[in-house]
Formats: C-alpha cells, sequence, structure tokens
C-alpha cells in the first residue's frame, strides 16, 4: 500500500470520532487495536485516529489485545479501560464479537470495520455518517413497516418469509454502533419458505472463532427452506454431507438447531471494496465487505445469531413489492426522497451506480 499522509485521513477520522462516536473536546476516548498473529486490522488505525483526536482537544488511550475464541472471554484489561473512558473505538475483532451482547450503554462504543489506513482515507469512511445513517433509519422504517419481503436471484435463490410485528421481533439490534454504517440491523426470519442456494463457501458469523469455521464449495447446493428450517439438501453426496457437519459443528456451540436460517442482512454501503484475494483468509473478507450492497449474509445454525454465515451476491430484495436491490444494485439509495437527504458531494457517493469489486 502507498504511504498515507495524516491530513488524508482527517476526514474518515473526524467522521469517526464526531459524526459515528459523538466524541467532543475533552472526552477520553479508548482505542482498542488487535495484537497477535493473524491481524485483520493494522496497529498504525489506533496511532493515526490518536493523533486526530488530541488534536480535537480530546484524550486518547491506545489498548492493544488479542482476539479472543467468544464475548466470554473478553479481556479484563480492556474492559477496566472501558469503564473510564468516555467512548471506546474497536479496530479489533473484538468488538465483533460483543456487537450483540455488550453491556452497558451502546452509544458509549463503536467497532470500525476500517481495516487499514487506506479503508480509513477512501469514501468507505469518510461518507458523511449522519447522512448513511438517515438512509438506515429510512430503510428500517421501510423494513419494519412490511409484511413480508422476498429474496432471488440468478443463482437458484427464492424465499419468502413473513415480518413479526414489533421491532424487537422483526430485527436483531446491535449492543454498539458500526462504523461506517454498512448494515440495518438483520432481519429475523419468520415462516420462511423457498429455495436458498449455498454457494462459494461458508464461514463463522463472526461471533465466537472455532477451528475450521470455513468450509469452500465447488459446487453449489441447493437446499429446500420450510418454516426458516433447511429440510432437503440437493448437490453432490459428500459435499452435503460435510455441509451438514459443517452446520452440526457450529450449532453445538450453542447447542441449537444446525439447520435453522436465523436471520440476514444485506450491505448499504456502496463504498465497500476489497482488496486482494478472498480465499487467503475468508473470515477476515467477510469482516469488511458484509457492507457491499452486492452481499447478503445469512445466518444460520445455532442459537442466534447462529454461527454459520452464508453469503449470497447480486440478489434482488423486495419488501411488500417495494424492490430495494435490484441485482445487488441498493437502488433504494436512488429515491428523491432519499437523494433529497444528501448535498451533491454525498450524491456522487451515495447512489446505486457506485458498486466496487469485493472479489466474488
Amino acid at each position: 500500500m502507498a504511504e498515507i499522509a495524516l491530513e488524508q485521513l482527517v476526514p474518515g477520522a473526524r467522521n469517526l470520532l464526531l459524526a459515528c462516536a459523538g466524541a467532543q473536546a475533552g472526552d477520553r476516548v479508548l482505542l482498542v487495536g488487535e495484537e497477535g498473529p493473524d491481524l485483520y486490522f493494522d496497529p498504525a488505525l489506533c496511532d493515526a485516529v490518536a493523533k486526530v483526536a488530541t488534536d480535537l482537544g480530546m484524550t486518547p488511550e491506545v489498548v492493544m489485545a488479542a482476539p479472543v475464541t467468544d464475548a466470554s472471554a473478553f479481556p479484563a484489561n480492556v474492559r477496566e479501560a472501558m469503564e473510564r473512558a468516555d467512548r471506546t473505538i474497536f479496530f479489533s475483532r473484538l468488538g465483533d464479537q460483543v456487537r450483540f451482547n455488550l453491556s452497558g450503554d451502546k452509544a458509549k462504543a463503536v467497532m470500525t470495520y476500517t481495516l487499514d489506513l487506506g479503508y480509513l482515507s477512501a469514501p468507505f469512511a469518510s461518507a458523511d455518517f449522519a447522512v448513511m445513517k438517515r438512509v438506515h433509519d429510512a430503510l428500517l422504517d421501510l423494513i419494519l413497516s412490511a409484511r413480508s419481503y422476498r429474496i432471488s436471484g440468478d443463482c437458484g435463490t427464492d424465499l419468502i418469509s413473513e415480518i413479526k410485528v414489533g421491532r424487537e421481533d422483526a430485527v436483531a439490534d446491535f449492543a454498539l454502533e458500526l462504523f461506517p454504517v454498512m448494515i440495518f440491523p438483520p432481519v429475523i426470519c419468520h415462516r420462511m419458505q423457498g429455495t436458498l442456494a449455498i454457494k462459494h463457501f461458508v464461514t463463522s458469523s463472526s461471533t465466537r472463532a472455532y477451528d475450521d469455521s470455513t468450509l469452500v464449495l465447488n459446487e453449489p447446493i441447493l437446499t429446500r427452506v420450510e418454516d426458516s428450517r433447511m429440510i432437503d439438501f440437493q448437490g453432490p453426496a459428500d459435499l452435503v454431507a460435510r455441509l451438514k457437519s459443517q452446520l452440526e459443528r457450529a450449532a453445538a456451540l450453542t447447542g441449537g438447531d444446525p439447520y435453522l436460517i436465523n436471520s440476514w442482512h444485506t450491505g448499504i454501503n456502496p463504498g465497500t471494496y476489497y482488496v486482494g484475494d478472498p480465499y487467503a483468509d475468508l473470515e477476515k473478507w467477510g469482516t469488511v465487505t458484509y457492507g457491499s450492497p452486492r452481499y447478503t449474509h445469512m445466518h444460520a445454525a445455532g442459537i442466534d445469531p447462529g454461527d454459520a454465515a452464508f453469503h449470497l451476491m447480486d440478489l434482488t430484495i423486495a419488501f411488500d413489492d417495494q424492490v430495494v436491490w435490484d441485482r445487488g444494485r441498493f437502488v433504494f439509495l436512488d429515491r428523491p426522497e432519499i437523494q433529497a437527504m444528501m448535498d451533491q458531494d454525498q450524491q456522487k457517493l451515495l447512489n446505486s451506480s457506485v458498486l466496487h469489486e469485493i472479489g466474488v
């Protein structure tokens, strides 16, 4: 990666600190970075954002910690540092692992998906957080007012599902803020019916780490879904057996149903990109690319949110016949009332024609 000057990082860092985290001069800001082998997040992010925080009159503290197996093993030194901070920002998988169950005020903690300084300096992170949050809220209003939805694609997937009444039953809210705005709260599957095409690979859902959490599929497997459960699999017998074993291993972590489809979400950040070979580290790839409108992420196997994830590409998704994604393009952004939320600079960054490569 070419060297990136601090001034190139300032828009993204200010967007993170001020617009997303809501930090202000005088606040103590904890920056949690990764240490150890196989890092996903560049430790240089902490120092760079600390410099911007200092320039804004904040008092930054940097704590480095290795990722853990799950939220129950959360490092005590990080927890103690969070207690003395006004705001906590994770440049670490630690934040991902507690994104559904972090105790305390969610407004005080942020999980970032800027893997390195390139992401922090790109429109991926510098697109106005407040604008993207308004888009997110408008989309969530549409979802919560709908009675059903349909997910379909050329891959063979064709699913319909009802939406329960009431936010708590319809979506799974996060326990911290996400930066940048990547998705809406996962939609809980309710009486889902149809056909699901499982292609490319299966990974963990990032909630818990476990050995051999990725399964590469050299052929697609079609599964029939009834009442949100996978009840029949079509594909090469040995591959189907391996998939079932993977789902059963994942579900055993919580003792849940290995064949249940729990929830799903699709990306709403058109600035999302990925450079490199996804297969070099599929879990790392999934850590950031789930924000792409091309990518629908489905949680399965076990107690919510499940510990296996399916990865579907370029789908068409409609709520009550209102198309929101059209073959992977987030056409909701093009609605006049949504474009009216933005100035001209933001309109260039946030529309359905902005679509970057994510490697699959």
